[in-house]
């Protein structure tokens, strides 16, 4: 264990991963379903998401620009300040016409920080070891996300928002602390947002059609508990569901980081299939017990999947020519676009179709699941080449 352990920069991306995960659970994992509980109906959410993915797309360039000059940590504070404005409109929305455009803005804004994860992993972690790294790197967002899961739902049940919300405060700016210790200011040579455009406008890259196809798993990430939430019809059942699935994820997580270090193309290819087939289920299930035990599946595949994938994007990064921050700020930029132009089509279709659109949602992610493995295996292919 001391290959990805020995470094002191693993210990801290690790802890800031526990702590962001913790203070971002109400916004990742409940915020669909509690915009759903206020009242606003399905396809505005997706319409709402849209536009929160399409601000965060233009102001990911901003990521290089100021951690050039300021260092990645203080990127991090800054995106940090906007998710625990993002918590607490979340926690208190009255008014939902008032709210709708500032919690928009607001959530776009969070996402400054996106490429973070990416760039530092591509500078300090040894490719050898990037499997098992992101295997603990997960399993430390699982602890985060099962403890935040928790503190939400005692907050949400015993009204205590103010209390939920300061610990939620201090969580984000304990993740700032921990990448201040291992921040670095990357060089910025040319004008971040004009490369940025350019390399997403004129560059033939399988990386960033790779990110584009993840579009389909964010929707499906975002959009699932709220799936879960309707079917059930009870938010202690749902929240008790979420929290157990994340406790086991810490199993299937540990073995696939090692594996993937050993072969990353079976690695693939084996987890793949199994979230098509679990994806699948998802489409013909009715009742609310194997729509719960499917979700337990779908969040232990989730992480498994993410491992392998992540881990073959970061070595496509580690090898590129491109700078690494550059790249990774390519790559949210072009997940970003994208789920404006699906998000809006799915709002539209939602109008029409009502809560049908999650069959929709679900076949997007089969889809994507399958060109994502050709897509990696292909850019494999032409490095070794």
């Amino acid at each position: 264990m001391k290959e990805y352990f020995y470094k002191k920069e693993y210990k801290y991306m690790y802890l800031s991963s526990m702590s962001y995960s913790v203070a971002y659970t109400l916004i990742e994992t409940y915020g669909t379903v509690m915009l759903y509980k206020n009242g606003i109906p399905i396809w505005l959410i997706l319409l709402i998401y849209g536009i929160r993915f399409g601000i965060t797309g233009f102001v990911t360039p901003l990521f290089i620009t100021i951690s050039s000059k300021l260092g990645i940590a203080k990127c991090n504070l800054i995106s940090n300040i906007f998710g625990i404005i993002s918590s607490c409109i979340i926690m208190n929305t009255t008014d939902i016409k008032q709210t709708l455009i500032l919690f928009i803005v607001v959530m776009g804004l969070n996402g400054l920080s996106n490429p973070t994860t990416d760039a530092l992993s591509s500078k300090y972690v040894d490719k050898v070891y990037k499997g098992r790294f992101n295997s603990f790197f997960k399993i430390s967002k699982i602890l985060g996300q099962a403890m935040g899961s928790a503190l939400v739902t005692w907050g949400v049940i015993t009204s205590n928002n103010i209390i939920l919300f300061i610990i939620i405060a201090i969580l984000f700016l304990l993740q700032y602390a921990f990448i201040r210790k291992i921040d670095y200011k990357p060089q910025n040579k040319v004008n971040a947002f004009k490369s940025s455009m350019e390399y997403i406008f004129e560059t033939n890259s399988r990386y960033k059609f790779i990110y584009a196809l993840r579009t389909s798993h964010i929707i499906e990430r975002q959009f699932v508990p709220l799936y879960v939430f309707i079917v059930l019809k009870d938010f202690t059942l749902f929240s008790s569901i979420i929290i157990i699935s994340l406790l086991l994820q810490m199993i299937t997580i540990t073995l696939i980081g090692k594996y993937s270090d050993k072969n990353i193309s079976k690695s693939n290819n084996l987890v793949t299939a199994i979230k098509v087939i679990i994806t699948t289920i998802f489409l013909f299930a009715k009742n609310k017990i194997t729509v719960s035990l499917n979700k337990t599946l779908s969040d232990n595949l989730e992480k498994v999947y993410e491992t392998s994938i992540e881990t073959s994007i970061q070595n496509i990064i580690k090898e590129s020519k491109e700078d690494n921050e550059l790249l990774s700020t390519v790559g949210q930029m072009s997940l970003c676009f994208t789920e404006i132009i699906v998000f809006g089509i799915l709002a539209v279709l939602s109008k029409f179709i009502g809560e049908k659109i999650f069959i929709v949602i679900f076949m997007l992610s089969i889809i994507s699941t399958i060109f994502i493995n050709i897509s990696i295996k292909r850019q494999r292919n032409n490095v070794s080449n």
